[in-house]
């Protein structure tokens, strides 16, 4: 037997650490070789555009719009002008107004003119509303004759609320919880102000809880959106922020509904829709996954990737094991450090030159769409028709804008689409005026009319609030989205808290109110020209990366074509 020598094991423990070495070498290399994507890349090349998993993120999240509408439309009927009035009994053989009383009893009307020169003249006791003093909080709080004004306070305080709690639902979503945990914040404190609102004693106090439901339900529509357009493919963006708004739809369709069997108690109303929010909370929201594009902005690039694997296993694919997730600014800087930061931390919209430019024109746009918009809506007692039918009718007139919405988003630009269909509602509004003063001549012919022309403007204005909320959620890059998604929705609650204003003024002069909500609108449309194209663009991730991307397009365009 030949035994080993020195030489013949050292020779061996050599040739073992050669093989080391080697196996070292190719596992560093085959780390080197990780592939380096952006989350537009993950998405369309392994997860799929739109598959079922994100349909199903798509659904769950819009829910949300179903009672965000019912709070903002609820004072539709809350707070609506009572149907009409009746003399007591025990009036008839009063000396001092029982004759007026008695002689005006049929046009005892819901009609703002007729209770000032007939409500108005009358003795205290000596009247009582038919549907009694449960019916409205008009109704309950006496806000006609000189405190008439005192009833648009709660409806304007709504929409400012939703301006500051837009700012600071904005910021919450963008900076510290994320997207999910704001929706089931915004969900809880929706819950509560709306039911605590059902029991306020006054007009102040509902005013104030008003104010406090505007502020927290503003949380539900920028989160919603923002989740279902952050997780799909670039083609598919337009058409996904369309599908949330047939919820949206789908809650004004069911005020109506609900309000009618119970259109002599208005508390009963606020008790109802305090439900839906506390229901998906528990339900639903557990099942929604947060953006993969906020966890990557905040370094949180295992959370992100574990996301779209979980996407992409539910439309039945699977991602390689070697993607490293990257902000597409970070593949030419070659930073590590900012892997784990959103790039510049005192970046922001505000300090931003051409973000903040862009901001401002969005802000302005956003001012008279809310203002039309909801303005529409609220109006809706001042024409001839019942309260019921009409808020029906807007209510599927919003089907047909979120469908020819959807389309026109697939191939049209979207700074086209949105000017034309504001400019085509604010013309829409203006010839309301006509059939406006043919209804005061001849109400029973002329109202079908009015009403049509009426539907179709609000139809156009709904297309443009469809618009505008996609096309801001494209403008912007992630690391600013919801706060630019928030300012857009505030300006939009701006303007809507001015309507309330138009509507009471409206009760005396329809075409007044009709003439401007149809010059706002107009004037807005010719806003939006000075908005860049984002039809086809990618979702940026960082300021700093939109604004050198950007800079670049712009500079090739610019190169003059070689002959």
């Amino acid at each position: 037997m030949q035994y080993p020598t020195q030489r013949m094991v050292d020779m061996e423990i050599k040739k073992e650490e050669e093989t080391k070495e080697i196996d070292d070498t190719a596992t560093a290399a085959v780390a080197e070789e990780k592939m380096k994507l952006s989350v537009d890349e993950v998405i369309e090349k392994y997860v799929g555009s739109f598959g079922l998993s994100q349909l199903l993120q798509v659904v769950l999240v819009s829910f949300s719009w179903v009672f965000d509408s019912q709070n903002t439309l609820v004072t539709i009927f809350t707070d609506a002008q009572p149907s009409g009035w009746r003399c007591k009994t025990s009036a008839i053989n009063a000396s001092l107004s029982s004759s007026w009383c008695m002689n005006d009893t049929a046009g005892g009307g819901g009609n703002e003119g007729q209770l000032s020169g007939h409500v108005c003249g009358l003795a205290a006791g000596s009247w009582e509303w038919i549907g009694g003093n449960s019916a409205t909080t008009i109704a309950e709080w006496d806000l006609i004759c000189h405190r008439k004004f005192l009833a648009a306070i709660p409806t304007s305080l709504f929409f400012i609320g939703s301006i500051l709690g837009c700012t600071f639902y904005g910021r919450l979503a963008d900076a510290w919880l994320g997207r999910k945990k704001t929706l089931l914040l915004a969900c809880i404190l929706t819950t509560i102000t709306t039911f605590f609102t059902s029991l306020s004693p006054n007009v102040w106090i509902y005013s104030f809880l008003r104010f406090a439901n505007g502020f927290a339900r503003s949380g539900n529509g920028i989160c919603s959106i923002v989740l279902s357009m952050e997780v799909v493919g670039n083609k598919w963006r337009g058409q996904v922020g369309q599908y949330g708004f047939f919820f949206y739809t789908a809650g004004l369709l069911s005020l109506p509904f609900i309000a009618y069997p119970i259109r002599t108690h208005w508390r009963y109303l606020y008790w109802i829709i305090s439900l839906p929010p506390l229901v998906y909370m528990f339900l639903l929201v557990p099942l929604v996954v947060e953006s993969p594009r906020w966890l990557l902005v905040r370094g949180r690039n295992k959370e992100a990737l574990e996301v779209l694997r979980k996407l992409a296993r539910w439309n039945r694919k699977k991602l390689p094991d070697n993607i490293d997730l990257i902000i597409p600014s970070q593949a030419t800087t070659g930073s590590e450090g900012d892997k784990n930061t959103i790039g510049d931390e005192n970046e922001n919209i505000w300090t931003t030159r051409w973000a903040a430019k862009r901001m401002i024109i969005v802000m302005l746009f956003g001012f008279g769409v809310g203002f039309v918009y909801f303005g529409i809506q609220l109006n809706t007692e001042n024409l001839n028709f019942n309260l019921y039918l009409t808020v029906i009718i807007n209510a599927l007139m919003e089907i047909p804008a979120i469908v020819i919405g959807g389309i026109l988003l697939s191939f049209t630009n979207r700074r086209l689409l949105s000017s034309l269909s504001a400019i085509s509602a604010g013309v829409l509004c203006i010839l309301c005026i006509i059939f406006t003063t043919a209804s005061s001549k001849n109400t029973s012919s002329s109202n079908w009319p009015q009403l049509t022309i009426e539907a179709i403007g609000f139809m156009a204005s709904s297309i443009t609030f469809d618009v505008l909320n996609i096309y801001c959620v494209e403008l912007f890059p992630t690391n600013a989205r919801n706060f630019a998604v928030s300012m857009s929705r505030a300006s939009l609650m701006l303007g809507a808290s001015l309507s309330p204003l138009l509507v009471a003024v409206g009760r005396l002069s329809p075409s007044l109110s009709f003439i401007v909500f149809g010059a706002f609108s107009i004037v807005s449309g010719t806003l939006s020209v000075w908005l860049p194209e984002t039809r086809n663009a990618p979702l940026y991730e960082t300021l700093k990366q939109q604004e050198e991307e950007e800079e670049e397009k712009h500079r090739r365009l610019r190169q003059p074509t070689m002959v």
